[in-house]
């Protein structure tokens, strides 16, 4: 006994996996890229200010936001503000743990940490999203095996 099984247009359907293949990555860096533009966005945002306050804002932080690509492994956020010599960006809006907020930003500023969370919560679901755009884009259906 023997089954055979044909593929109609089976070049165009194992190219468009190697597309897909190929793209895999790029469209994964892309999305976490576009996700990490969302938060550093989220950070640059200035909560109102106190009332009563002296204090003249400078826009330090919202400058200093930085995207650096880690080799090929993926990206860090950091903010490398400074006043008088000394980085405070963990005194406004936290670190990696959520901590070490000071006392006067709590509640005003968002945490670091959350906003990150809340934006990758989004990731995996885009990822997914934009795979299913490239299979498309290659023209790779599911009806034509």
């Amino acid at each position: 006994m023997r089954i055979s099984i044909k593929v109609r247009g089976g070049a165009l359907v194992r190219q468009g996996l190697e597309n897909i293949h190929l793209e895999t990555p790029q469209v994964g860096r892309r999305r976490v890229r576009t996700v990490l533009n969302r938060i550093v966005r989220r950070m640059q945002e200035y909560p109102e200010e106190r009332p009563g306050s002296t204090y003249h804002r400078t826009g330090n932080l919202f400058y200093h936001w930085k995207i650096e690509p880690l080799s090929k492994i993926g990206y860090s956020i950091s903010n490398t503000a400074t006043r008088k010599g000394r980085a405070y960006p963990q005194y406004v809006v936290g670190d990696a743990y959520g901590i070490s907020q000071a006392w006067m930003h709590k509640g005003r500023w968002p945490l670091f940490r959350d906003v990150t969370e809340e934006e990758l919560l989004a990731l995996p679901q885009e990822i997914l999203d934009d795979l299913m755009l490239v299979a498309r884009r290659e023209e790779f259906k599911t009806n034509e095996l």
